[in-house]
């Protein structure tokens, strides 16, 4: 130990009082090794011209020389002192000589040079972002297919670690980066290393660090995923590095298929392979590390966002899925292994199907039961069932972060089980009692506001959503245990509906844009719901002002004013995926905007339970929930918002619930644009094939084609309407004459041929008795849950109006129809069919596999919607030009430069001037180019001046597209 008094060196401690930026702070070992890095820099950084720094030795001993001192300088520093301009301005100059060293070809220095740049990247952390590390990634990238393997394993180590470092840094500098990417052509090197090594000749090192090399680079650039889903040879390499003995690799191939995953037609191909997904669903057993069993449920966590992505993977891995999935549930003191087993079930558990059955026999409650209690309880008494309040007791004053997943898995479970579910185990459910007495006395404890204990959002809103998904169980048996519960505790009366709804009352008088607590304003929506729901015979002392303080809500979050995603009142679910998906759309059927989803079903349970006075004036009702004479009132405003609406491109949840509401003024369905065109067609006599004879001697005349494909229970059977019931009339047509039952109400008739024509009809209210029971015979559901005032079933699809399947074989023949020519293409027809049968123009989706191919492929699939915009005007489909223009228009900024001059070209032979305009649009910018290269030879002089205009507007814009 050196004396006190070598402790203090007086000049030395007099100079670090003085030295500016932070020197007094460092060490003497640190400034020391400073002044050692600097003197050995001096031997090769020197100022350029323009007064920046460049390295400019070659020598291998001064490089060696500055590299062992950067590297002993870096090894000493601590995170504090990254932050100190001092060793800033050091680690900046080190990254200059790393520039300059990176280049040599000595193999040596190379070596120690890619083991420096890792160093520093791990020494300074998050601060690489403010350096300028661009050309340090472009020499290691280079370094990736240097013959020897050290160079290349010690480049791979260092872009990982400044890659991951910069994952979250500022759009430019990655785009920046990508760029440098593809100069260099890493990623093809990446590809070409994967696919050619060989466990007798490389290290297993250089195969282990190209695996997280790719991973995190397809993480980062979606555009990165084509070249290696596309890759039949790489897939089946990594799918073999998967299934190989080393459980480290495995680890790492799990990750790259995470980031692969996040491409939606990625993950279609990772699904598909049956042999893959076996192995992955091995990795979640028992038997292997907790490590590989969490990337497999990370993995599996992303193939889950989208309802097509579980089907796939059900269908044939459901037992052995599921069961690694409780597994990893019921594991002990591996909390992060429960996290994710929870957050897997809870994204399987969101669709409908049979693997809920196997969730049951899997015993889901005891598992979630277990979750909720296993720290509380000692071992010994872990068998046994806590009373009611003893486990809400525990639960309440131990609040832990996995419980929320439990009340959200539990809601779930509820809302899709059906009754057999339950009775396929053959014992006592008293657990499962448990959990609905525990989740329902946190739910009252969120709607009693007066209650002393206060509890967080973390445990409120997945309480009350559990509650309300409970409420709409389809199994009796978890419906009346809730409900039961909530009856006991919950002090039902107007009083607290008042409250409730008072609370709303503000947003009808002060701007919603303004600050407000996004997690009150949901809790009291959820909350209302509840009451609601348990208390239809309620009386609120003002309906009407309930009804416009919800209806402002709702009309602020359709104008998205008030914005709230289930993220933001809910912790838990704040975690996501932090790669940046792409080529895929993921909507949760409640919709982004769980506000509006909320106040449409506190709305649809307020007004279908208001009977017999008008909810406007007051006045008594026979029937319905608003008078004639207010319908004007409604029209202008709530009503004409909600038709509105559902033009929107909404989720299925808030959608079907508008158009629940709406069926409550006696609007019933969806309408859209086929729709309207095929009301038309409801009064055409001319081409109908098909009379409906009533018993009191009225006829309706109809087209077979559409009711046998929408509503086929109106048709005998095939035998008898091919031959009996086919009749020719006066002028020697044919068509069918069917009788129908005396029971059928001519009205109600009407307005199911209206249904099934159109996909929306308007019902009077003294008329909705005799058009339910029809629409329940035609098996009409929609319908029939509309008239009957139900509630949507939780995930059920929006019914879509579409006549496609006439297209195909069907159990009743037509040859009525006369052959028609049309100057169109074969893609071009067929796309055409596709609009008149559904009402929708297939689109070109621009993604990934669009933009991978070729000018010629690209050209072949644009071209056809011009032919259809030049038919649209000469036979009047109207509509039809604005589709394709915007079909064509989506796709033209991911198109090749030159398919789009080529279709620029086509489209003017076409007439569609249009295009041609946002064709020149999109190359505008490379007119000089364009030019001097002759590609725009085949353009005519008109075509020429579109182009030279929009460049000159385009470069008087900065560069920007006008």
């Amino acid at each position: 130990m050196r004396p006190a008094s070598a402790l203090k060196v007086p000049g030395k401690e007099k100079s670090r009082r003085k030295g500016a930026g932070g020197e007094q702070l460092l060490s003497d070992q640190v400034l020391s090794l400073r002044a050692r890095l600097h003197a050995a820099l001096a031997l090769g950084l020197a100022k350029s011209d323009g007064g920046s720094k460049k390295w400019q030795s070659t020598d291998a001993g001064i490089q060696t020389h500055v590299l062992k001192a950067a590297a002993a300088f870096l090894g000493c520093l601590s995170n504090d002192m990254t932050r100190l301009p001092p060793i800033k301005e050091s680690v900046s100059d080190i990254l200059v000589a790393l520039e300059g060293i990176l280049q040599s070809k000595n193999v040596s220095v190379l070596i120690q040079a890619t083991d420096v740049s890792l160093k520093l990247v791990s020494s300074v952390g998050n601060l690489a972002r403010q350096y300028p590390v661009l050309q340090i990634v472009t020499c290691l990238s280079i370094q990736l297919s240097a013959d020897q393997m050290p160079i290349a394993v010690s480049s791979a180590s260092a872009m990982n670690c400044m890659l991951n470092t910069l994952a979250t840094a500022r759009g430019s500098i990655l785009t920046e980066i990508w760029e440098a990417l593809e100069k260099t052509d890493a990623v093809t090197c990446v590809i070409s290393a994967l696919q050619n090594y060989s466990h007798d000749v490389h290290p297993l090192n250089y195969l282990m660090e190209m695996l997280s090399l790719l991973r995190i680079i397809l993480w980062i650039w979606p555009s990165s995923r084509y070249r290696v889903w596309s890759n039949c040879i790489l897939m089946g390499k990594l799918a073999q590095y998967c299934v190989a003995s080393e459980i480290d690799v495995a680890v790492r191939v799990l990750r790259l298929y995470a980031a692969l995953a996040l491409c939606g037609n990625g993950a279609m191909t990772l699904l598909k392979n049956e042999e893959l997904m076996t192995k992955v669903g091995q990795l979640m057993g028992k038997s292997h590390p907790c490590t590989a069993r969490i990337e497999a449920l990370k993995f599996y966590q992303i193939l889950l966002r989208s309802s097509k992505g579980c089907d796939l993977l059900m269908a044939p891995h459901c037992q052995s899925f599921i069961e690694g999935m409780i597994d990893a549930m019921s594991t002990d003191d591996e909390r992060l292994l429960i996290t994710e087993g929870c957050r897997t079930a809870l994204l399987i558990l969101r669709y409908a199907g049979d693997h809920h059955q196997l969730f049951w026999s899997n015993a889901i409650d005891d598992v979630l039961y277990k979750i909720l209690t296993s720290n509380c309880i000692s071992s010994d008494k872990s068998h046994q069932i806590l009373s009611h309040d003893e486990l809400f007791s525990m639960v309440s004053t131990n609040f832990m972060d996995i419980h929320p997943f439990v009340w959200d898995i539990l809601g779930n479970l509820a809302v899709h089980c059906k009754n057999e579910y339950l009775s396929i185990r053959k014992r006592q459910t008293s657990v499962l009692l448990a959990l609905i007495h525990c989740v329902c006395s946190l739910a009252t404890d969120a709607m009693q506001k007066s209650n002393t204990m206060k509890l967080s959002k973390d445990v409120h809103e997945p309480a009350l959503r559990a509650v309300l998904m409970m409420l709409l169980s389809p199994s009796g048996y978890i419906l009346s245990e809730a409900s039961s519960k909530l009856l006991q505790v919950l002090p039902l009366g107007d009083d607290s509906l008042n409250i409730l709804c008072t609370s709303l009352e503000p947003n009808t008088t002060r701007s919603i844009t303004a600050s407000f607590d996004s997690v009150k304003i949901v809790s009291n929506l959820m909350s209302l719901t509840g009451l609601l729901m348990l208390q239809p015979s309620h009386n609120l002392l003002n309906k009407r002002r309930a009804v416009d303080a919800l209806s402002n809500i709702i009309k602020e979050c359709l104008c998205n004013n008030i914005y709230i995603t289930r993220a933001k009142v809910a912790s838990h679910l704040q975690f996501r995926f932090d790669g940046v998906s792409c080529c895929s759309l993921f909507e949760e059927w409640e919709g982004d905007n769980i506000a509006l989803f909320y106040g449409l079903m506190v709305l649809f349970n307020l007004l279908k339970s208001i009977n017999f006075v008008c909810v406007h004036c007051k006045r008594n009702l026979d029937v319905g929930i608003v008078c004639s004479d207010c319908r004007d009132h409604y029209s202008e405003g709530l009503i004409r918002v909600f038709e509105n609406a559902l033009c929107q491109d909404l989720s299925p949840g808030p959608k079907l619930y508008i158009s629940h509401i709406l069926s409550l003024f006696g609007l019933c369905g969806f309408p859209s644009k086929l729709g309207g065109k095929m009301r038309k067609a409801l009064d055409d006599n001319e081409l109908a094939d098909l009379e409906l004879l009533l018993s009191d001697g009225e006829s309706l005349n109809a087209h077979t084609v559409i009711i046998s494909v929408r509503c086929p229970k109106l048709l005998p059977s095939a035998k008898s309407l091919g031959s009996d019931g086919k009749i020719t009339d006066e002028r020697e047509r044919s068509f069918y004459r069917v009788r129908m039952s005396d029971r059928v109400d001519s009205y109600a008739l009407k307005k199911i041929l209206e249904y099934a024509y159109t996909d929306f009809v308007m019902v009077d209210d003294d008329n909705i008795k005799p058009v339910r029971m029809l629409a329940k015979y035609c098996h009409l559901k929609s319908l029939q849950e509309m008239l009957q005032k139900e509630q949507p079933r939780w995930n059920s699809k929006c019914p879509r109006y579409d006549l496609t399947a006439a297209l195909e074989p069907v159990k009743y023949s037509f040859s009525f129809s006369e052959v028609i020519k049309v100057p169109l293409g074969r893609q071009a027809l067929n796309k055409l069919v596709q609009w008149f049968y559904s009402g929708e123009l297939p689109k070109i989706t621009p993604d990934c596999r669009w933009r991978n191919l070729n000018s010629e492929e690209q050209l072949s699939q644009l071209q056809p919607y011009a032919e259809l915009s030049s038919l649209s005007e000469f036979w009047f489909l109207e509509g039809m030009k604005e589709e394709s223009l915007s079909v064509v228009t989506s796709c033209l900024n991911s198109t090749s430069t030159a398919a789009s001059v080529e279709f620029v070209g086509f489209a003017v032979q076409m007439g569609q001037w249009e295009m041609v305009e946002a064709a020149v649009s999109s190359v505008a910018h490379l007119y000089p180019k364009l030019r001097d290269s002759g590609q725009l030879e085949q353009l005519d002089d008109d075509v020429l001046n579109m182009l030279r205009t929009e460049y000159v507007r385009y470069s008087q814009h900065g560069g920007r597209s006008s």
